[in-house]
């Protein structure tokens, strides 16, 4: 289609020209005029002006539509549930936002049955809540990751006290003298592969490694408590990722389930995706396309593995380890989130043939056959970083009400973005901090690291190859001077 201007409009060889409302309001003014001979007035307090001013919105609207549908057949301009259809032709589809799983110590009496669905929280206000998954859950010796024990009465000379861990039993008979605080230390000394600690007469014994259990029983010790590692998922879908020790609050009350702790680091979900992240992984689609690279490799983990936050993968293509560990023709991914043996699926599908794989971390795989094959990964050590931002007010602008807390907000985003083995450059957050608030004139920002902030320096901070910068809203400190 073209006007009188003979400017195309509509479908051309370089794309979709959606016509406007002005040219469409003079278009047909022109058109009425021409029909009925004479000049019309059409200003916008004449009869025409009104009545053509409603016709050409309406065609306007039209034409917004037909520009829609054009943009929807392509992922670099569609949107919403069209960006999804469009990605799909290249084999992407949306990811939908996941749920977080952690593993928590249920504690309470043998044989305590916990309900499938029954709900724990965190005890901070506002806290997350989460729901068994676990089919056939249940406080037992039989699946302990925790156990303590007890002497009810009076240590009685020549008794036997026997403390059974797994496969190993320990005996001790008592002598003259003895108190229950010696008699279960005694015991506990016997055992290998699992802590303990004695405190007032109690003795507990707990597994050292994250879903390991152990099988216990007693003589003449009392199993006062026990503790199983039950599976949870949040009830709010997202990137829930709750402290450890936060989460220990019963909700659904249930005979002989005392106290849960969650004890180990979550199984982080995900915001469904946004219209943004699926054009990049649409752009990205190219590595994908070659499986075994490395780069196909790190993509498969990010889009295929629910939970997975960022993922990189290095690999040894020598004859000898390399400097870093990995054996000979080797590869490492490192991974954060995502379950273990999900992570092991896709590396199988996606490494060559003969190609090894390296970490301290390992999960389970299917082949075609049904064999189960072991794979190795490592997850990315967190380096905690501080920020401290002092900022003064631009004397030519008003500085924004909000400045402080947007400004906090923004540089969590942008942490919150590092990949893994990536450096810490300070200078990437001043245009941040600039466009987070307007009417920052000054800005001194200074970072540190550790458990607890240590001294705070303006030098960019190294993160290794095995290491993910870790930012959290508690460690951002912004102060207007």
């Amino acid at each position: 289609m073209a006007d009188s201007e003979n400017v195309v409009y509509g479908l051309t060889r370089d794309g979709f020209r959606r016509k406007r409302l002005p040219e469409i309001l003079s278009d047909i003014n022109r058109r009425v005029s021409d029909r009925l001979g004479v000049e019309i007035e059409t200003g916008s307090n004449s009869l025409f002006g009104q009545l053509h001013g409603v016709f050409a919105y309406e065609i306007a609207d039209l034409w917004e539509q037909a520009e829609n549908t054009y943009n929807a057949m392509y992922p670099n301009t569609a949107t919403g549930v069209s960006l999804s259809n469009a990605a799909g032709l290249a084999g992407i589809s949306a990811i939908s936002g996941t749920q977080s799983r952690l593993l928590a110590t249920c504690y309470g009496t043998n044989g305590t049955v916990i309900p499938y669905g029954a709900q724990i929280s965190s005890s901070n206000e506002n806290g997350s809540y989460w729901e068994c998954i676990d089919t056939n859950a249940a406080i037992s010796k039989e699946k302990a990751c925790y156990a303590a024990y007890s002497i009810s009465s009076a240590v009685s000379a020549g008794t036997v006290y026997s403390l059974i861990i797994d496969d190993k039993t320990a005996s001790y008979t008592a002598i003259s003298g003895d108190t229950a605080s010696k008699v279960l230390s005694t015991l506990a000394k016997n055992f290998t592969g699992v802590t303990y600690s004695l405190d007032s007469g109690i003795l507990s014994i707990r597994a050292t490694t994250k879903g390991e259990t152990f099988t216990t029983d007693a003589q003449n010790v009392t199993i006062s408590s026990i503790g199983t590692p039950v599976q949870f998922r949040c009830v709010t879908v997202g990137a829930i990722n709750p402290d450890i020790g936060t989460i220990n609050q019963i909700v659904t009350s249930v005979p002989g389930w005392t106290r849960v702790l969650n004890q180990y680091a979550a199984s982080v979900g995900q915001d469904a995706e946004t219209d943004t992240h699926l054009r990049q992984r649409w752009n990205r689609s190219l590595f994908s396309r070659g499986s075994t690279n490395i780069d196909a490799i790190a993509e498969s983990l990010a889009d295929n593995v629910t939970g997975v936050t960022t993922s990189k993968v290095y690999e040894n293509r020598t004859d000898a380890t390399d400097s870093d560990g990995r054996p000979p023709h080797s590869i490492e991914a490192i991974v954060e989130g995502g379950e273990n043996d999900d992570i092991a699926q896709v590396l199988w599908k996606t490494k060559a043939g003969g190609i090894d794989t390296y970490g301290t971390e390992h999960g389970t795989a299917i082949d075609a056959n049904g064999t189960e094959q072991t794979l190795y990964f490592n997850r990315p050590s967190p380096v905690k970083i501080w920020l401290k931002v002092v900022i003064s007010e631009n004397p030519d602008e008003t500085l924004a009400p909000a400045a402080v807390q947007d400004i906090a907000a923004a540089l969590l985003a942008k942490g919150q973005e590092q990949a893994i083995g990536e450096d810490v450059i300070l200078q990437r957050y001043f245009s941040t901090i600039f466009k987070a608030a307007s009417g920052v004139g000054y800005i001194n920002l200074t970072a540190a690291t550790g458990d607890t902030a240590g001294t705070y320096s303006a030098s960019n901070i190294s993160i290794t190859p095995r290491q993910i910068a870790a930012f959290d809203a508690a460690r951002i400190e912004v102060t207007k001077q």
